[in-house]
């Protein structure tokens, strides 16, 4: 595992942590969740700064995210984002071009703004952002977690109990030219989901423009959409943080320590006392059947915003229950029809012999 970066006082813009969000429409009650839980527990002598970058949040929905925050807390500026860069970009599943908003931040972000906490729309937080603001960013273009779901560029090279573990993992190589980008195997992979970034040399160094060429450049083997290109770009110059400020949701599909990327000490801490949950699969906590462990918590939170009392609707779930049975039965019958299949070969061989 990667070593961290403790949290030590740096010559931060200002003590109130400018923060950075992606949204849409569709995550309005996310959005609300994240700002909210980290309002709740920044301390008490800090305000946020909120910068969202808008991908077509309707007026009604920031009224009611507004609604749901503890009022002196914080500053919000919503910023329309001129996407026509990302439109070639590749989207699928729960990833749309909103996604894409980070590589942008250079081109977007007022030029006073220097360094920026970056935060996807799907998370809780639970410790203070404060803590992440303060830290020494050092050389390093941004500070980052390793991904728990594909910690390594190429995990069966780094690991020594890959054998036991790569049934788990997200991916063993999540990039998998990174031979012919002359990357290290060793070199640890991070999630961008949360990031402190030195925005000042974002822009210095046009990273906006590097990413996307990036892109262009590898898009057969582009896995992930921006993180990618994120972990290509910045390979080498980026700094750990401790994993606990982005808990992965492959977190709990390691079912030990012994089968996973980690540490006894390190996996149970991921687990048991994460700073910021990342809801980071398509099984949300707002889409139905959602199986992750701190879903009870994103709802208490819910619950303490103007989508008070919001769950996904009985007809969604029914349907999603459903859906699930028929894919059981579906790989069911397929099994059912491989091992019959098996049988009649074995058979016929014990015939011809």
């Amino acid at each position: 595992m990667a070593p961290s970066i403790l949290d030590r006082p740096s010559a931060a813009d200002g003590r109130d942590p400018v923060v950075v969000i992606a949204a849409d429409d569709r995550f309005g009650m996310p959005l609300a969740v994240t700002l909210r839980s980290a309002l709740e527990n920044l301390a008490a002598d800090r305000q946020l700064v909120v910068y969202v970058l808008d991908g077509g949040i309707k007026d009604a929905t920031k009224t009611r995210v507004l609604d749901s925050l503890p009022a002196g807390r914080y500053r919000i500026e919503w910023l329309t984002v001129d996407a026509a860069a990302l439109a070639s970009l590749p989207v699928s599943g729960h990833i749309n071009l909103v996604s894409y908003y980070r590589i942008l931040l250079p081109r977007v972000m007022p030029k006073s703004i220097n360094r920026v906490i970056y935060l996807d729309a799907d998370l809780v937080v639970c410790a203070d952002l404060a803590r992440l603001w303060d830290c020494d960013l050092g050389d390093h273009l941004c500070l980052a977690a390793q991904d728990c779901a594909a910690p390594y560029l190429d995990a069966s090279q780094v690991l020594a109990n890959y054998e036991r573990c790569r049934r788990y993992l997200g991916s063993a190589w999540p990039v998998p030219n990174f031979r012919e980008l002359r990357l290290s195997p060793q070199a640890a992979y991070f999630n961008a989901g949360v990031m402190l970034v030195d925005l000042a040399r974002w822009r210095s160094e046009g990273l906006s423009a590097r990413l996307l060429a990036c892109l262009a450049e590898n898009h057969e083997h582009v896995r992930w959409w921006d993180q990618y290109a994120l972990n290509v770009v910045l390979a080498g110059r980026w700094g750990p943080l401790d994993l606990r400020w982005n808990q992965g949701s492959h977190a709990f599909i390691y079912p030990s320590w012994q089968q996973s990327p980690f540490d006894r000490e390190t996996f149970v801490r991921l687990r048991d006392d994460p700073y910021i949950v990342h809801f980071t699969t398509r099984f949300k906590p707002w889409r139905p059947l959602c199986p992750h462990p701190w879903s009870k918590q994103f709802f208490e939170c819910v619950d303490r915003t103007q989508w008070t009392g919001w769950r996904p609707p009985r007809m969604q779930v029914l349907w999603a229950h459903l859906k699930t049975s028929e894919r059981r039965l579906r790989h069911g019958r397929q099994w059912l029809q491989q091992q019959a299949r098996q049988w009649l070969d074995r058979a016929r061989e014990r015939r011809s012999a």
